[in-house]
């Protein structure tokens, strides 16, 4: 059990700054598959398998913020979830959703679109994408807020930054190719501002955060258990 004086430093800063600690302090920036993007590791037949299952999850992400956006009762922060979700496809440009803009990436790596609706879904894949479905039944609108806003808009890009620079070692990549991670790259940063400028006023009492900072745990452990799917298909498959 921790003692008193080890929980003090963490009781005495701010709300937001505790959340931001939370994925920044979590084991997901150790991961081996993150480290070998920052080592320059990967192979392309790697990434093939990381490009297979992303994009199970990166289609479903609208349907995440439509759930959000269903279940939040207050008008401004519908605002907020709405853009995002309206970003997410396209902002009525079928080109320039963000599934589409994944599938440039996917048919770069050799995999046309019935080859990548045809690659099965890991079990860890399917983990991290009902993870995300479920977690207002587990933690409430604020919860499901908490890990959009720091598990999911406010690391990606941290972490498409890392993983850009595995995939630039591992093949050549043209820009149009790494479309969808330049633009989460740089412009994510900016939802997760609007997404906490909407939490932090929806929490009222210490177990309120704590079901957020519980939900931002939870998001951030299945996208580890994403990537230990990723390399163990790839060993399976005899890509290393």
């Amino acid at each position: 059990m921790k003692s008193l004086q080890s929980e003090i430093p963490h009781l005495l800063l701010d709300t937001p700054t505790r959340f931001r600690l939370v994925a920044e302090a979590h084991p997901l920036w150790r991961h081996p598959f993150v480290e070998r993007c920052r080592a320059g590791e990967l192979t392309l037949a790697q990434v093939r398998v990381l490009g297979g299952q992303m994009y199970k999850f990166c289609r479903q992400f609208p349907s995440f913020l439509a759930l959000a956006l269903a279940a939040c009762p207050q008008e401004d922060a519908r605002i907020v979830i709405g853009e995002n979700l309206w970003e997410e496809l396209g902002e009525g440009d079928p080109a320039r959703a963000h599934a589409n803009l994944f599938r440039r990436f996917t048919r770069a790596l050799g995999l046309d679109d019935a080859q990548l609706q045809a690659v099965p879904e890991l079990p860890e894949t399917a983990s991290l994408i009902d993870t995300y479905l479920n977690l207002s039944d587990h933690y409430g609108v604020t919860g499901t807020l908490g890990a959009l806003c720091y598990a999911s808009e406010g690391i990606v890009g941290a972490l498409y930054t890392q993983i850009q620079a595995g995939l630039l070692q591992a093949a050549a990549f043209d820009r149009e190719a790494l479309m969808f991670f330049e633009v989460h790259i740089h412009v994510d940063d900016g939802h997760a501002d609007k997404l906490e400028s909407i939490l932090l006023p929806m929490l009222h009492t210490p177990l309120d955060e704590l079901r957020v900072e519980r939900a931002i745990r939870m998001a951030l452990d299945a996208r580890c258990r994403f990537f230990d799917g990723v390399l163990r298909e790839a060993d399976a498959l005899g890509c290393h």
